[in-house]
């Protein structure tokens, strides 16, 4: 029962005080970057991403790490009130880490598990869509590499979308290139590259499982929103600037917009909803008579995941001292109230 102390309270004061804290204030930094009122390009910024999957992902990781970091010695640690015998080391802490990675493993696996659902087959090469669609490829410098994955498949989990954690593909329904003409497929294969280069879906996956463990997460569920529906103008913006007719991903737009009922880290062409539809038309119409520039050098799709390693990393480099002194204030609160 001793055992158990630690690992219960410890996880109840993270999830529920610690977490919640820094949601707080991370709504507030948000907030006041708002008030700024840049345009996609700051909306999707790396900060801004980081103040929604830190306040969770950065205490859990980070402990976790320090966890497993104390654990490697096997030596009862100072910080443990309870007596162990001989050199036993502290499970304890070790009991606190799994909890906490229990609880991290099964908001991802929440996740995750609908990816694996409605997987499409691609259609053969000898098929009039997938034919066509290499045909477009073929005609643009940017669709044409061979890194690019693109699908063309019968029944997709969307209309046109980016799917895939780590090594993300482009899905397109041979009923939409049916529907569209070169011009407008064209530029649906160039906003839908825009979120495979960025690796969209991961990032999405993050923020997801971030907010899903977290108590207070819908307190920064609009805030998801408002960065989603960044990436989507900051997409169909760099469509525009490597080549796509504006007018036409406007009609492609309107020709599968709104649907929304993809897995929640698919990017889906349309998923911003009927009224995100409309003012990304009107953007879009607006570049048609002002066509904006090149597009500014893409910042490394590593910058989000470095911030991730970091917290992993800290605990390794410089002490466990906030585990300690968590470890060490829950026992010795635990002696004074007699649950030890």
């Amino acid at each position: 029962m001793n055992e158990l102390v630690f690992p219960v309270v410890g996880a109840m004061l993270v999830f529920f005080v610690t977490v919640p804290l820094l949601t707080i204030a991370a709504k507030a930094i948000l907030i006041a970057l708002h008030a700024n009122k840049g345009g996609s390009e700051e909306q999707i910024s790396p900060l801004r991403f980081a103040l929604l999957v830190s306040p969770t992902l950065g205490p859990v990781l980070w402990l976790v790490s320090a966890a497993a970091h104390q654990s490697e010695s096997g030596e009862p640690l100072v910080a443990c009130v309870v007596d162990h015998l001989r050199s036993e080391p502290c499970r304890d802490v070790v009991l606190f880490g799994l909890v906490l990675f229990s609880i991290l493993s099964l908001g991802i696996l929440r996740r995750v598990r609908s990816e694996g659902r409605g997987r499409a087959v691609s259609l053969p090469v000898g098929h009039a869509a997938t034919a066509r669609v290499l045909h477009i490829r073929q005609g643009h410098s940017v669709l044409a590499r061979g890194s690019l994955r693109i699908r063309v498949v019968e029944k997709g989990v969307a209309p046109a979308c980016t799917r895939g954690l780590f090594r993300p593909w482009v899905e397109i329904e041979a009923a939409l290139v049916s529907r569209l003409d070169d011009d407008e497929l064209e530029a649906v294969l160039l906003h839908e590259v825009e979120h495979l280069k960025a690796h969209d879906p991961l990032r999405f996956l993050m923020a997801q499982v971030a907010l899903s463990i977290n108590p207070i997460g819908r307190l920064l569920a609009s805030e998801l929103a408002r960065y989603r529906f960044a990436r989507e103008t900051l997409c169909d913006r760099r469509a525009v600037q490597r080549g796509a007719d504006p007018f036409a991903l406007a009609r492609s737009l309107v020709t599968a917009g709104g649907f929304n009922s993809a897995p929640a880290h698919v990017a889906p062409i349309g998923g911003s909803g009927i009224g995100g539809i409309q003012v990304r038309v009107q953007l879009l119409l607006g570049y048609a008579s002002n066509c904006p520039g090149p597009p500014r050098k893409d910042a490394p799709v590593g910058v989000v995941t470095s911030v991730v390693s970091l917290f992993a990393v800290l605990p390794h480099v410089l002490g466990t001292g906030p585990l300690d002194v968590l470890h060490h204030g829950i026992e010795r609160t635990a002696v004074l109230l007699g649950w030890t």
